[in-house]
């Protein structure tokens, strides 16, 4: 034989998609003759399958069983046969057939322009694009059967219809023979050209893809339903739905075939829920799932979740920052197929939840009311789940104070403090810190109410303000160094930021609006000192009780000192946000991050 014998060969480069498993064996012939010697060596139990171009077909991860035969590059003949007939074997690109067709003057066949894939799979599947069908234009095939036996058959041996094609059973095509019109050859290779132009506008060519994936309803389109339920831009890992034509799923870079395949049942579920349809797939799925997907529950199905109430908002300083973060997160479960309500809530979550049904919560009020254990305990007794940590750990991260108290219980450093309930304490809190101070209210977040106090008077003032807030209030001291900030995901700690702000401190301002901020991720510690630092994070969480997300915010001062500040259960997740920040250097994108703060509602 003049072909070549490959074992064990991964499919994943022959696919369009670029993704598959391996093949026991696969075959790409020298030519038709050598196909067929080939083939009449195979035993009648041997499982054969046969590949073009890889376009219009998902090789799931596993891998196909058995010989596959790849015929791209392979089986390229095609001439104008004495009956004026265009003879094409098999692995002649569609979109060539079209051009040669044209140069020939011969009309009927542009649409072949518009398949990105060989004539085999164009018989196979009777392919179509712009209003035309392949068998609409087929003569006569060659089908070449396991004992390497060559037949002659005509269309009437098949039942054939939209995208389908029923042929006999261990035959494959070989070659065809297209009846076509004489025409004017300008015009022909014109409306190829519009063709093309259509295709490279509506479609994403420069994206690994199939094809379209799902058949077109009778009077509608697959494409316009997708849409219309708002799955365009949707992804499963790297699987995403195009935002160019709903109707085709790509590969953004590390898709699966896992991804893909999970992603059409999504498309398939989600289409026939809220539009009544049932989407037939166009895209031919084979092989076998891998050791680890094969039993797998879907972990990337958006209805594991039931339905997600967004609580956003509440009644704290913090309300405009988790009205952003809220909607962000709103958004993004939308875009991940999660069927999410948004709810502003503006006083009581009982209320806000009132004659809605809703299986779980994504917490994202910041503050008090959201992030001290009130909202907790609430949904804790209506029996709804809800994201991040429970009552006890809520209540207290939300005070700053009983945090550092229970830190240093565990022997870990945190700046010295002196509270301060009143003027009366001042001379005390001088006394015992001096100066530089920071004054903080002990149940806000973001900063707020928070003020750097350089003397006396500054004392004074810093006082009054955060005792506005009503609630505990202290003064720290003041630490120099850099400050760290630390995103704690499912007990595991995401890259370290380094803040930098031409502020007094980093501040409501610096955080949320200034342009003069500066992050830096890579933080520049070395690798040991990194490592410590985000070790040191996920003990101060864990400490305190915190679940499923926090940020724990550290100094390392002049001295070398890692000295603990403050942790947030509820982090922003606004564009200017650490724990996005965070979680993109590590190579999670903000949808991503959203799904897996979600999934800790399950716990």
């Amino acid at each position: 034989m003049k072909g070549r014998l490959l074992s064990n060969e991964k499919l994943a480069k022959y696919t369009s998609w670029r993704v598959g498993g391996p093949a026991d064996r696969l075959y790409i012939p020298f030519d038709k003759q050598d196909l067929c010697e080939f083939i009449a060596t195979l035993p009648a139990s041997e499982p054969v399958f046969w590949m073009g171009l890889g376009s219009n077909l998902l090789v799931r991860d596993g891998g196909i069983r058995g010989t596959v035969i790849n015929t791209k590059g392979r089986l390229k003949a095609m001439e104008i046969a004495e009956d004026g007939s265009v003879y094409v074997e098999v692995g002649v690109p569609c979109a060539h057939v079209a051009r040669f067709c044209a140069e020939q003057g011969l009309i009927g066949a542009e649409f072949l322009a518009g398949i990105p894939g060989t004539m085999g799979g164009a018989l196979k599947m009777n392919a179509g694009a712009f209003g035309g069908e392949t068998w609409g234009i087929v003569k006569q095939v060659e089908t070449i059967a396991l004992a390497g036996k060559i037949s002659c058959r005509y269309p009437a041996d098949f039942m054939v219809s939209y995208r389908s094609v029923k042929s006999i059973e261990n035959e494959w095509f070989l070659s065809c023979r297209l009846e076509l019109l004489e025409g004017d050859t300008v015009a022909s290779q014109q409306k190829i050209k519009g063709f093309l132009e259509v295709r490279a506008k509506t479609q994403p060519t420069n994206q690994p893809s199939c094809g379209s994936v799902f058949k077109n309803p009778d009077g509608d389109y697959a494409a316009r339903l997708i849409e219309a339920v708002g799955l365009k831009g949707f992804a499963i890992g790297g699987a995403c739905v195009s935002t160019k034509h709903a109707n085709f799923i790509v590969n953004t870079g590390n898709a699966t075939a896992t991804d893909i395949e999970e992603l059409i049942y999504t498309v398939q579920h989600k289409v026939k829920e809220y539009q009544g349809v049932e989407l037939l797939t166009e895209v031919c799925m084979v092989g076998e799932r891998d050791t680890e997907t094969k039993n797998r529950v879907s972990l990337q199905n958006p209805e594991k979740f039931g339905r997600v109430a967004v609580l956003m908002g509440g009644s704290a300083a913090e309300r405009p920052v988790s009205l952003r973060s809220g909607t962000a997160v709103y958004d993004a479960l939308i875009r991940k197929g999660v069927d999410a309500v948004a709810i502003d809530v503006t006083d009581s979550p009982i209320e806000a939840l009132a004659g809605i049904k809703v299986d779980r919560v994504f917490n994202i009020i910041h503050g008090r009311g959201g992030e001290d254990g009130v909202l907790q305990g609430v949904l804790q007794v209506m029996g709804i789940p809800y994201t991040g940590s429970g009552v006890m750990a809520s209540a207290l991260t939300m005070d700053k104070l009983r945090t550092k108290l229970c830190w240093q219980g565990y022997g870990l450093t945190t700046p010295e403090w002196c509270l301060l309930q009143d003027e009366n304490d001042i001379d005390g809190c001088i006394e015992k810190l001096g100066f530089p101070v920071i004054v903080k209210p002990a149940q806000e977040g973001s900063s707020i109410g928070m003020s750097k106090a350089n003397s006396r008077d500054e004392l004074q003032k810093a006082l009054q303000v955060a005792l506005a807030y009503r609630c505990d209030v202290y003064a720290e001291s003041w630490v120099r160094g850099k400050e760290y900030t630390v995103a704690v995901l499912n007990d595991e700690a995401l890259p370290v930021i380094r803040l930098e702000s031409p502020n007094a401190f980093y501040d409501y301002e610096a955080k949320y609006n200034a342009t003069t901020t500066q992050y830096h991720c890579p933080c520049g510690l070395d690798k040991d000192q990194e490592l410590f630092i985000r070790n040191l994070a996920v003990t101060a969480s864990k400490v305190v009780g915190a679940k499923g997300w926090a940020r724990v915010d550290v100094f390392i001062d002049d001295s070398g000192q890692y000295q603990l500040i403050e942790i947030n259960t509820v982090p922003g997740m606004t564009d200017h946000s650490l724990v996005p920040m965070a979680a993109k250097q590590a190579g999670i994108d903000f949808e991503e991050l959203v799904w897996r703060v979600l999934e800790t509602s399950l716990e």
